[in-house]
């Protein structure tokens, strides 16, 4: 069974763009138009992956995030963070919990990889019973 991608993105292209990339690597894909939307998606049936673009109007990555992680439903679910901003923000994004951060424009090998290291890091905390990373 292929894993669930939750893309949650205001930008038409950047979702097209994911999808096509996760779907061509075998992924099964569901795509948000905006933050509020991904968080009800999210609620609703739990994606094994969230991918969340930091800006976005109304709620934005960030509140994506910390509503996620405040949900019993949800809070274990690896969110990577999408963004084109260079100037700290992989870091800023690390140091608030997210579990990876993804640069825009988005280079395939680096998002496959990114993908598969959250998969193997949630089957791992899923097999300990560690929760740490989360």
């Amino acid at each position: 069974m292929s894993a669930d991608i939750l893309i949650i993105d205001d930008y038409a292209d950047n979702r097209e763009l994911l999808r096509l990339m996760l779907e061509q690597a075998g992924f099964r894909v569901r795509e948000a138009r905006g933050g509020s939307e991904g968080v009800e998606m999210a609620l609703d049936a739990p994606p094994d992956i969230a991918l969340i673009d930091l800006s976005m109007p109304g709620l934005d990555g960030w509140s994506v995030f910390d509503r996620l992680r405040a949900d019993e439903r949800t809070r274990r679910v690896p969110c990577a963070a999408v963004s084109a901003f260079a100037d700290g923000a992989r870091e800023r994004a690390l140091a608030h919990g997210f579990n990876a951060y993804l640069t825009k424009p988005f280079r395939r090998l680096e998002l496959i990889e990114t993908i598969q290291q959250l998969l193997s890091q949630d089957v791992e905390q899923k097999e300990t019973g560690r929760e740490e990373a989360f």
